[in-house]
């Protein structure tokens, strides 16, 4: 039996199966490192790829192989109306390695690599407890392969197209149309690299470009901000795997030396049991049919994946990491923990702490908000065992006493991952967001002693963020100093791509530390844990755990994508008694005791701000913490140009542009857009979601 491709997890499934949001995923390693050298071997071989310059001299022929200049069906049409008076739409050298020559008995020795190549991918599809084969049907003896040479002269490419509607006329008949009731198509496309194993994306250039679905026709330079598609490098042994009928692509023109790729298609259709059409829906609407038992599937699709370094290693894949979530009486806590698996690279490495606030007299509540059943399928479909990976404690929310000492008790469910993230439990995540943090927190110069940290952009339940979903990074700044305790808020901009195209993947200094999202060195914990003493604190809970890890010689860090979504719209349950408190907390405190250490929880943060409070370090000076940070703590003053930490005003999106795209948030009966350089950012809509208005 073929082996399965290394590398193809729950979350490709997922990625693919969601052809409405992202339809690709992209896989390194797939197989062994010497395979892509070994197979480009057998390949010269065999003829189809000539040798190098060098080696066959002006022998055009032996250069080429047996490839030849690559048309399109468009190709055909337009030759045979105008003439040949026009160039191939396409800039490839190509030839289809076709079903019969695949069919000969000897092929698996003549091409035991190019045959293991292909049956691995068809075996990793048809396997019994695949996600497609509730939905799909393959039919293997129409699969097809391609090899194809784009040469490196800066101009050979191929544009824009979706391998539905232009594929080659070596395919065969394209009289038919796509829309034919129960005709096998190509329904997913794998493209391999068979490059030199030092291609250099900015040398050689030659990406692949995915456009991300329903994205608009106009290549603008707005649109490519927003990320309306993704380069794809191809470096030797990548594999990209996308939906055939949804993803168009475009391959951009490669320079230096010619760009090799193996490109295999799977035929299938959409069906369901009982031979009942797959209806889905490609928009926001659900999808209209007449037919009768159509499934419908809602715009409720993951965001686009993060983009993850070649260089993370299998030790970093491995690693463990555990998510502290204090939840009161939230009913998307369980959703919240569906994402952090279903998005994760490697599920089973996830273990999960939540503190439930809950009534716990009504057995409706504990049912509502602490039953994870109605994901026990998701869970089981990602392989995450909720019996082992899931750690709770529950209290009655009137014994709630704000967000420190909760998560404090979140804390305590640590038993020795290597990694902790620290949550709010109404949140969405990117795929990917697992190995994406590890990375991105081991391109610290001193890993152990740094945070990851920032205000995430919004999403609406229950769908959550969408394929279109804001995916730059945010950076917390200094707002102002409340008039009421004098406790300084933050909010959270906007940066511009700094990314670009992913030429620059480093993490931005800050100062200031988000609550609702951090990630770490599990170590932190026993150097700056969170003060379980502080009751009643939301304003004030920030700061403190900034300058306590400043002065502990931790630096904090915005990372440069969005990893995860919040949603900032309040919990009516919060405030549900006693309306009129001011008491905060997104991890809660009871209405019933508003004030209870409220005021010596606030002068507790005071002295830590004058360098005399509890839980201080002595590696740096709280002095240094404000002149860095461009306030006064004793003035309660903000200096000038604090609110850019230090970067140009370039590097923040303008105020007319909103942190999540096309969302907005209704707060108080008002849709506020998230805008950014104003006070209708993150941290006002924080503020007014903690019903401090």
């Amino acid at each position: 039996m073929a082996k399965k491709l290394s590398g193809w997890t729950p979350k490709t499934e997922h990625l693919l199966f969601h052809n409405c949001g992202v339809g690709y995923d992209i896989i390194d390693h797939a197989l062994e490192a010497s395979f892509p050298l070994n197979l480009l071997n057998e390949l010269r071989t065999n003829g189809w790829i000539g040798g190098d310059d060098e080696r066959c001299g002006d022998n055009k022929a032996k250069r080429k192989g047996r490839l030849v200049p690559a048309r399109t069906a468009l190709d055909v049409n337009l030759q045979s109306f105008l003439g040949g008076f026009l160039d191939s739409v396409r800039g490839d050298e190509s030839a289809f390695i076709s079903r019969e020559e695949r069919s000969r008995s000897d092929f698996s020795v003549n091409y035991p690599f190019l045959h293991r190549f292909i049956s691995c991918i068809e075996s990793t599809v048809t396997k019994d407890d695949w996600l497609f084969q509730q939905h799909f049907e393959f039919d293997t003896s129409q699969t097809s392969v391609q090899l194809a040479t784009y040469t490196g002269d800066g101009k050979s490419g191929y544009p824009r197209h979706c391998d539905r509607g232009m594929t080659c006329t070596q395919e065969g008949n394209h009289s038919k149309s796509d829309d034919e009731v129960g005709k096998m198509q190509r329904l997913l496309t794998f493209v391999y690299y068979l490059t030199p194993s030092d291609w250099d994306d900015q040398l050689d250039r030659g990406a692949l470009r995915m456009f991300l679905p329903e994205q608009n026709d106009d290549a603008s330079e707005e649109a490519n901000n927003n990320h309306g598609y993704f380069d794809v490098t191809p470096h030797s042994g990548r594999m990209v795997v996308f939906r055939s009928d949804v993803m168009e692509h475009e391959v951009m023109p490669s320079k230096r030396r010619d760009r090799i790729a193996i490109t295999v298609w799977l035929y299938g259709r959409q069906v369901r049991k009982g031979n009942d059409k797959l209806v889905v829906s490609l928009g926001k609407d659900s999808a209209k049919s007449g037919s009768g038992g159509a499934i419908t599937i809602f715009d409720n699709v993951l965001p686009p994946p993060l983009p993850i370094a070649e260089s993370i290693n299998q030790q970093q894949k491995e690693a463990t990491i555990f998510v502290a979530i204090p939840s009161y009486r939230d009913i998307e806590t369980f959703p919240t923990i569906k994402s952090l698996i279903e998005t994760s690279n490697n599920p089973q490495r996830i273990y999960i702490g939540v503190v439930f606030q809950i009534d716990t007299s009504s057995n409706e509540e504990i049912e509502q908000f602490t039953s994870g059943n109605n994901h026990a399928s998701c869970f089981k479909k990602y392989r995450w065992n909720q019996q082992t990976n899931l750690r709770t404690i529950t209290i009655d929310h009137r014994h709630a006493t704000g967000p420190c000492y909760a998560r404090h008790l979140a804390q305590s469910l640590h038993r020795g991952e290597q990694y902790i993230l620290q949550i709010d439990s109404h949140m969405r995540f990117r795929p990917g967001w697992d190995d994406y943090l590890i990375h991105q927190l081991n391109q610290c110069q001193e890993p152990s002693m740094s945070v990851l940290t920032t205000y995430p952009p919004n999403y609406d339940p229950p769908h959550g963020p969408g394929s279109h979903a804001e995916t730059r990074g945010t950076i917390l700044v200094p707002w102002k100093f409340d008039d009421k305790d004098g406790m300084l808020r933050q909010k959270g901009r906007l940066m511009n791509n700094v990314t670009g195209s992913n030429q620059d993947s480093s993490n931005i200094p800050c100062l200031l530390f988000a609550a609702g999202f951090n990630f770490s060195h599990s170590s932190l914990l026993e150097l700056c844990p969170y003060d379980g003493k502080l009751h009643g604190l939301f304003f004030g809970e920030e700061i403190s755990m900034a300058v306590r890890l400043f002065t502990n010689g931790v630096d904090l860090f915005a990372p440069p994508e969005t990893v995860c979504y919040h949603m900032w719209k309040r919990n009516p349950l919060r405030k549900k008694q006693g309306a009129n408190s001011d008491n905060g907390g997104d991890a809660s405190i009871d209405a019933n005791g508003p004030t209870r250490g409220r005021e010596a929880s606030l002068n507790v943060v005071r002295m830590q701000l004058r360098g005399m409070g509890r839980g201080l370090g002595t590696e740096r000076t709280v002095k240094q913490f404000e002149e860095s940070l461009g306030v006064d703590f004793e003035k309660l003053e903000l200096l000038k140009g604090c609110e850019n930490v230090g970067l140009e005003d370039k590097a923040f999106v303008s105020s007319s542009q909103r942190i999540a795209g096309d969302d907005t948030t209704l707060s108080g009966g008002e849709e506020v857009g998230i805008a950014e350089n104003d006070m209708s950012t993150v941290m006002s809509l924080v503020s007014q979601f903690m019903g401090n208005k």
